[in-house]
């Protein structure tokens, strides 16, 4: 064939300029058009969703459309500085020396759409590509054009001029491949749809449907990338003979990768969760509810226990067999709950789907990292061409598949962090494939209560989101304040083009609000507390620390279980000195975020093991857990003694459901029914506090509390809390409405101490509602790169509050460095050994002062996803100490990064020992 375009590669090898060494362009460009083709036939609801805002009524002119404007997706690789990369090929494939003077300074994404923005869409007006209104519709066509060439995860760059990359010969080169696809794809299926809607209409739906089509774009690209489906041919056929081969591959690899939609079977609850003999009434709603066709919200309101996540699935479920949705993602607060769900929701999905799905977990189990991480988008064989800036496409995507947190929004059903969901709409790299996502799936968000303003408004940007794609979504949560309902329900009714909605609020708990489109107001239904979760809970408030610790002896003695929630790891360190030369470590269990991942999975596994659902006396008997927050959500954990340090209300009522959670005789020895009453004793939950008090000064909790105060910033609501406290008693769920609004309403009064510290939070509060703003997407700004730095992934703020950074431990063994984690595959071992830590600590590694050391360090990093680039690797060495490393803290308020030494062991974790400085100098 002698056709320009054909003297182009567009994939090579390392090394080889002829045979199966390199792929040609217009191939690899057809590879992509066909994956996204028949990713839209194989998903009917996606195809859907193109078509009707389109105005389309048959599938063909979408598939054509489809596959014209991805076919376009690497037009930046018609470069001449792209190209020079491979002199060696240019040289083959067109008998002449690469220019020299163009070399390869701007990403190919970026120049693709340069040369179509700056040239070819004035040539598409000349040759009336779109018809006789071709300059009308170019608006449109461009939203669509800036998604495809956007195909590294964000917007391509609008700065710079095509001619400094491009020579004449591409540009003819391009044209002749535009022209040549045009016949191959006819486009009058577009052409029409922007006759009927209007130039105006039809720029704003193309607009719209970029933010899906560039997760599309990155998708197909990925997975035409993968040579596992698509091989090489440097052999030059004509585009349609190739074009009947490519869809062959597409459909073998689509079929192959576990995206699809995956059939759903009709279950009874019965079927689901033949453990419950009797459904809670939460549980009851949720099988006989009647539900309609359309998008809908729905907030589950119960006490911990009542078994919201049964009563969330089977709503889902329901909501999949009447074929409302196609899969289901379960998003939790942190990654120890997501553990948690996990093992629940493992027993179920199977019995979800037809055939065999893929069921991914965002964080965690072995189980999962081994046998599930490659069942969703398999890594392929990347190039390796040191010739080659770019990352290719399949070095990108092995890179985004190493952390397996983010397969799980791939896959028919998943588990994960919130972070994962309220990342598809910040300014975040791959935001648009996180949003694909997302489609079509239930969202269940559990614990919902846990969003500060900053990821309340965030999550309001994801339902809108998720509304406008037609979507559905579930909030579990055991109290909400009635301002956030409304904003987060009014959030997804907007995503649906509805009219503001009007507040609805009822005093009852439980409660079940509900609202899908075509309905003025939300609906609101009472449920019947379940009796087993009806009870009465003591409150001793309590303000002295030993007291605490005289207790917790005093229960240990009487052969009970206990579990004392701190609010940072420094408190949970200090705690376990009390008690680590009194009890062995079979008996003292520490619980933080700040253990390695496989340390953490295991003390997780521990604590089911030994407090869970199934634990027995023998196993739970004198055995006490210090823990952080993450223990307060979604562990099934059941301890006969909890103590709390003083936190907002809402987080009491969660540590409190820790306490005497599963019926058991006065042994500890679990009932048979579950609806049988604890035969314990009445649960009594202790409070360690600062001293009560009517008139408390300004630093009334921060005295007590030093290290905690900026965990919970807002004192007013710890004291509005500490005062309800003081009657001595909960009463669930009778109390649970009337507690929460007493703390979070905007009825409450503050004693004048407080006002200060509240006036700042409150001014804080808003702060982050204004960043929040600034950090989601605007569906109406469309898929732009404009002025708005698109963050790597590794650094989109999810959360605001400390930065904190993904610590890599590592061990020296003699001269060779060894991932803290053990395990035959490096890349697991690695994911194994990472901690999170506030990045004020631990910014950077200190390099190795040995410089064969710094090069086995070096050498660890390059192999790692990020490159090192957003994590930093800390090298243990034995000492007397333990496993001691030295990391840089973050440079802050102009004072320069200082070395801190830093501890690491599977029973207490990653503690920080002293200045590295003033250890030097003790040395010395």
């Amino acid at each position: 064939m002698s056709a320009r375009h054909f003297g182009y590669w567009g994939k090579a090898h390392p090394s080889g300029t002829d045979g199966d060494g390199y792929h040609l362009l217009p191939y690899h460009c057809l590879d992509v058009a066909a994956v996204g083709v028949t990713l839209l036939k194989r998903s009917p609801a996606l195809s859907a969703l193109f078509a009707r805002a389109l105005g389309l009524a048959e599938d063909q002119p979408l598939y054509s459309w489809f596959a014209f404007v991805l076919a376009t997706h690497d037009l930046g690789k018609f470069a001449e500085s792209f190209q020079g990369q491979r002199a060696d090929l240019v040289k083959y494939l067109r008998g002449r020396e690469a220019d020299s003077g163009k070399p390869y300074s701007v990403r190919h994404d970026t120049l693709g759409w340069l040369v179509w923005d700056q040239h070819l869409k004035d040539r598409a007006v000349d040759r009336r590509w779109f018809g006789p209104d071709s300059e009308d519709v170019l608006d449109g066509i461009g939203w669509w054009v800036r998604a495809c060439t956007g195909h590294h995860g964000l917007p391509p760059d609008s700065r710079g001029h095509w001619r400094h990359h491009f020579c004449p010969e591409d540009v003819s080169s391009i044209e002749d491949f535009l022209e040549e696809i045009r016949t191959l794809f006819p486009l009058d299926g577009i052409n029409s749809a922007h006759t009927a809607l209007g130039t105006e209409a039809f720029e704003e739906r193309s607009r719209d449907l970029a933010w899906w089509f560039a997760g599309v774009t990155v998708l197909a690209d990925w997975i035409g990338s993968n040579t596992l489906f698509f091989p090489y041919r440097s052999e030059a056929i004509p585009l349609g003979e190739y074009w009947q081969e490519a869809q062959k591959y597409a459909d073998a690899a689509i079929e192959a990768v576990g995206v699809l939609p995956v059939p759903c079977r009709e279950r009874s609850f019965a079927e689901l969760f033949a453990e419950i003999a009797r459904p809670s009434p939460l549980q009851a709603w949720a099988i006989d509810t009647p539900l309609a066709s359309a998008p809908q919200i729905h907030l589950l309101e119960d006490v911990t226990g009542a078994g919201k996540t049964e009563a969330a699935v089977m709503l889902a479920h329901r909501l999949m067999t009447s074929g409302c949705a196609d899969g289901f993602f379960v998003a939790l607060p942190t990654m120890a709950t997501a553990n948690a769900m996990y093992g629940r929701i493992a027993e179920v999905y199977r019995k979800l789907f037809e055939g065999n799905p893929s069921l991914v977990l965002a964080h965690g189990q072995r189980a999962l990292v081994e046998a599930f991480a490659d069942s969703v988008l398999p890594v392929g064989q990347d190039e390796r061409d040191a010739a080659q800036q770019d990352d290719t496409a399949t070095a990108r995507c092995n890179a985004w598949l190493a952390d397996h947190a983010k397969r799980a929004l791939l896959a028919p059903a998943g588990v994960g962090t919130i972070d994962q969901v309220l990342l598809a709409t910040l300014y975040s790299k791959h935001q648009s494939l996180r949003l694909l996502g997302l489609f079509r799936k239930v969202l269940i968000i559990d614990e919902v209560h846990a969003c500060d303003a900053y990821m309340q408004r965030v999550l309001e940007t994801v339902l809108t989101f998720h509304a406008m794609a037609g979507g559905s979504v579930i909030l579990l949560s055991a109290t909400l304040p009635e301002q956030m309902k409304h904003a987060l329900f009014s959030a997804f009714a907007r995503g649906r083009g509805a009219d503001p909605l009007p507040r609805a609020s009822s005093p009852g708990f439980p409660l079940v609000t509900s609202w899908h489109e075509g309905q003025t107001n939300a609906v609101l239904e009472p449920i019947v507390a379940r009796e087993a979760v009806c009870r009465d809970v003591a409150i001793r408030y309590v303000a002295d620390e030993y007291e605490v610790v005289s207790a917790i002896r005093r229960a240990l003695a009487q052969g009970k279980c206990v579990c004392w929630m701190r609010n940072t790891v420094s408190d949970v360190l200090a705690a376990h000195a009390h008690f680590e030369n009194e009890l062995d470590a079979d008996h003292l269990i520490v619980f933080h975020a700040r253990f390695a991942l496989q340390d953490r999975l295991a003390t997780e596994k521990r604590i089911l093991t030994h407090f869970g659902r199934s634990s027995t006396p023998a196993q739970r008997a004198g055995r006490l857990v210090i823990a952080s927050q993450v223990a307060e959500q979604s562990l099934d954990a059941d301890w006969d003694m909890v103590i709390s340090d003083l936190a907002p209300i809402d987080r009491l009522i969660q540590r409190a459901g820790r306490l005497q959670r599963h019926p058991r005789d006065t042994d500890g020895a679990r009932l048979a029914d579950p609806q049988a009453t604890d035969q314990r004793g009445q649960p009594c939950l202790w409070v360690l506090g600062p001293a009560w008090s009517e008139t408390p000064a300004a630093n009334w909790y921060k005295q007590a509390f030093p290290k905690a105060a900026a965990v919970y910033p807002h004192h007013g609501h710890l004291w509005l809390t500490a005062r309800a406290l003081q009657q001595g008693r909960i009463a669930m769920p009778e109390d649970a409405r009337a507690l929460i609004e007493g703390v979070f309403g905007k009825g409450a009064e503050l004693p004048s101490g407080l006002q200060a510290n509240a006036n700042q939070a409150d001014g804080a509060y808003f702060s982050d509602l204004s960043v929040a703003q600034q950090n989601t997407i605007k569906i109406a700004d469309g898929y732009i790169r404009g002025g708005i730095d698109w963050w790597s992934e590794a650094k989109t703020p999810t959360r605001l509050g400390e930065a904190s950074m993904t610590v890599l431990l590592a061990r020296w063994d003699g001269d060779r460095l060894r991932p803290w984690a053990e395990h035959g595959n490096p890349r697991h071992a690695w994911a194994y050994s990472s901690v999170k830590v506030a990045e004020r600590l631990i910014a950077r590694r200190v390099p190795e002062s040995d410089g064969a050391k710094e090069q086995l360090v070096k050498d660890a990093e390059a192999l790692l996803p990020d490159k090192g680039k957003w994590s930093v690797v800390l090298a243990l060495q034995a000492t007397a100490e333990g496993w001691t490393g030295t990391a840089l803290s973050m440079e802050q308020d102009n004072k320069p990064s200082r070395p801190l030494r830093w501890r690491y062991d599977h029973v207490r974790g990653l503690e920080q020992i002293q200045d590295a400085e003033r250890f030097e100098q003790e040395q010395e």
